[in-house]
């Protein structure tokens, strides 16, 4: 039986090397589960077991710690999401896994949406900093994205479908914030997905 691939709670946490990553592995999962502004420096420091000097060395404000964050998250996100989509035997294969990723990651008891999608809406634009970092992880998923489809629709389609799915992706992941059903959303998402690629050739499926 082939090896289940990596969810992205199983990438979450990489050895500790210095203080700095662990101060950002710990505003990261704070932040995600408590939101950029409901979680503050000292409770940060609490859970990190730092003193506030440790922080402000590593990062000159919260803003800083929080493109940071967001920075390792992508990291993280993207490594995961290869990994499961290295694992497909057919093109096609693989670009459902995409979706099945998501299924596990919607999942997860600590779930709660998407860091980028949360940063655009917390700061309302208020952080161009932090805008350009979200939007440069979703433009990596679409270029990643693009990459899968290639070899389904063309390299010149590829792209426009790709910007369609990351939508369906993003969709899918407030339904399954909002509603509670991660399979569902999931798969919803990727039965629109299959309809818009539209007849295949068998060898490509």
């Amino acid at each position: 039986m082939p090896r289940r691939p990596a969810t992205l709670s199983a990438l979450e946490a990489p050895a500790r090397v210095d203080r700095r990553a662990h101060l950002v592995d710990t505003a990261l999962r704070l932040f995600a589960a408590g939101g950029y502004h409901g979680v503050g420096i000292d409770t940060i420091l609490a859970a990190a077991g730092v003193a506030k000097k440790t922080l402000y060395s590593h990062f000159p404000s919260k803003t800083a710690l929080i493109a940071e964050v967001l920075r390792e998250r992508d990291r993280r996100f993207l490594a995961s999401l290869a990994a499961c989509v290295d694992a497909g035997e057919t093109p096609l294969a693989r670009l459902q896994a995409v979706f099945d990723w998501h299924a596990r990651w919607f999942a997860e008891a600590d779930f709660a949406g998407c860091m980028f999608l949360n940063v655009a809406a917390e700061f309302h634009g208020a952080e161009a900093g932090l805008a350009q970092i979200a939007r440069d992880h979703k433009q990596a998923l679409e270029t990643f994205l693009a990459g899968l489809l290639a070899p389904l629709t063309g390299a010149e389609v590829a792209p426009l479908r790709a910007a369609e799915l990351k939508l369906l992706l993003d969709g899918a992941i407030g339904v399954a914030l909002v509603s509670g059903d991660a399979a569902g959303a999931a798969a919803r998402a990727w039965d629109m997905a299959r309809r818009l690629l539209g007849p295949l050739p068998a060898d490509q499926g």
